[in-house]
């Protein structure tokens, strides 16, 4: 249903992309995300989304650039060689759904398990440092327990840094309101929250890889004389400071777990 509602993807002129990327580095900004519906399909005048970011690292300086969403089936070798340029952030939100077949069958998602498998294996194969975050439905319609097993156990093979966890809800007008076997919101409940504890295990055992390292974090927000910020591969890492560092690009030593990222000490140097 909605590319009925939203109508179907158009993509912006890469010169139109490429003079918003110049003005917010002219406005001081150090990153940069590409956003939309489906950016993985992007292309204008035979430009894809590869040309795209050839054509935004080789006439902007900008300082990071990260891309919001793509695809599984839309990682290729040809696609992930650009990030040998390190201006790229080595963070690949790959939506899943669900680590079962027969679900994503009923899905209709034009991928498989082993798909993405082979999508995340060749992301690691350049960047094993880099971070894979999703997406993921319980309760679709029809979800048996095994089948549930088996998207839990998968999202704990991968290893993913963050897991966006959704109960299935029913829209009206939808092929999926009208199948049979519904899941009761008992059985979402508990799915739901089993899933989010691999969620948090996940993103925990994900940091740790990388305590007692130095890397650079680009500062974004304070709260209650703490600040917050991001590695380029998407953990969180906070700090005290009694200096303003917003949107401050410094280099943290990563001390300890904290919340949902880490503790880092800053390097003013």
């Amino acid at each position: 249903i909605v590319p009925f509602v939203r109508g179907r993807e158009k993509s912006l002129p890469a010169e139109q992309i490429v003079a918003e990327v110049k003005q917010r580095v002219s406005d001081g900004c150090k990153e940069v995300v590409l956003t939309g519906t489906e950016i993985g399909s992007y292309c204008y005048d035979g430009i894809n989304l590869r040309g795209l970011l050839e054509q935004i690292l080789a006439e902007t300086t900008v300082v990071r650039l990260r891309l919001s969403s793509l695809q599984p089936q839309e990682i290729s070798p040809e696609l992930i060689e650009l990030w040998r340029d390190n201006r790229l952030c080595r963070h690949f939100h790959l939506s899943l759904q669900s680590g079962s077949d027969e679900v994503l069958s009923r899905m209709k998602r034009r991928y498989s398990v082993s798909d993405y498998q082979q999508a995340v294996s060749l992301i690691r194969s350049l960047m094993p440092e880099a971070a894979i975050t999703t997406d993921i439905i319980v309760g679709f319609p029809g979800e048996t327990d095994r089948e549930f097993e088996e998207s839990y156990e998968f999202c704990r093979q991968i290893g993913f840094v963050r897991i966006h966890v959704f109960s299935y809800s029913p829209r009206q007008e939808t092929q999926a309101a009208q199948m049979p076997n519904q899941v009761g919101d008992k059985v979402k409940r508990q799915r739901s929250e089993k899933m989010l504890a691999l969620a948090k295990e996940s993103a925990r055992n994900f940091s740790q890889r990388f305590l007692d390292k130095t890397m650079p974090v680009l500062w974004e927000k304070q709260t209650n004389g703490i600040w917050s910020g991001l590695t380029d591969n998407y953990i969180k890492v906070y700090t005290r400071s009694s200096e303003n560092l917003t949107n401050k690009l410094l280099p943290v030593r990563l001390v300890d777990i904290w919340k949902d990222g880490v503790w880092g000490e800053v390097d003013y140097v």
